[in-house]
């Protein structure tokens, strides 16, 4: 086989793959429909489409504005690796994707520009469906197309649902935080009627994956290693000062989870 053809076929079969185990990740996520249980058909399995293309949106743009960055600057560099995650409960679908460069970077400069075009490129696509998902917020009822159970509350359900006892057991009550962003977008662009309750925010699609987005791209601009904040920190201050601060960011890591590893 055409090593081309190969290398094209790889790509792609991991992308479609990823594509689907995300959707039914978005499908559990946002309807609690699990491929898992007997039932599930394919109404359930489109139902986790607006997650699926809003996270692997954001994903792609990230790793093309790596890809893209490199070619520009003449780097030989691989198309994305999609990593696929099996649909099981609490998975988001991926574990993200990677792109490999074929040749060593020319200089600090690239290796910094290439490093920032990634986060760069999926912040702005973040943007871009978080503004849609908090301008096309659905009435609050809508909580009660997924939990029936809630209805019998009215709106003020939040009083009662999350207290101790009310929800099956094996059941997991998931609160997300709010960052900065997210309460810009409440304050200046959402209806504040419509705002849904932190611990539902996981059935509005566009909002968790942007949520989703927004962590990762955080963690990976953590200034360590082969992190892009790593490749951005190199790009910047040279191999010397990179090296000293990857050894203080891990001695801090330790420090921080020692307390955590000892109590549990």
């Amino acid at each position: 086989m055409n090593p081309k053809l190969k290398t094209a076929l790889i790509h792609s079969a991991l992308f479609i793959v990823t594509f689907i185990t995300t959707t039914l990740a978005g499908a559990e996520w946002t309807h609690g429909k699990s491929v898992l249980v007997s039932g599930f058909t394919w109404q359930d399995f489109y139902s986790g489409l607006p997650y699926s293309i809003c996270f692997l949106s954001i994903l792609t743009a990230h790793e093309f504005g790596h890809y893209f960055t490199a070619v520009y600057h003449r780097v030989r560099t691989s198309l994305p690796y999609y990593i696929p995650l099996p649909p099981i409960p609490l998975m988001l679908g991926t574990l993200g994707a990677l792109i490999r460069q074929k040749q060593r970077v020319n200089s600090t400069r690239e290796n910094f520009d290439i490093g920032i075009a990634g986060p760069l490129a999926g912040f702005v696509v973040a943007l871009g469906f978080l503004f849609y998902g908090f301008t096309h917020l659905p009435p609050p009822e809508f909580i009660f197309s997924i939990h029936p159970e809630y209805e019998q509350f009215g709106l003020n359900y939040a009083n009662f649902v999350y207290e101790p006892g009310f929800l099956p057991e094996g059941s997991v009550n998931i609160s997300l935080g709010k960052n900065l962003l997210f309460l810009f977008f409440e304050k200046y662009v959402a209806d504040p009627a419509l705002l849904p309750n932190i611990h539902e925010i996981i059935h509005y699609p566009f909002l968790f994956a942007g949520f989703l987005s927004l962590i990762f791209t955080s963690i990976n601009l953590f200034p360590i290693g082969q992190l892009d904040g790593g490749h951005v920190l190199y790009g910047l201050v040279g191999h010397t000062w990179h090296k000293k601060n990857c050894i203080c960011c891990f001695s801090c890591l330790l420090i921080l989870c020692w307390p955590r590893v000892c109590s549990s």
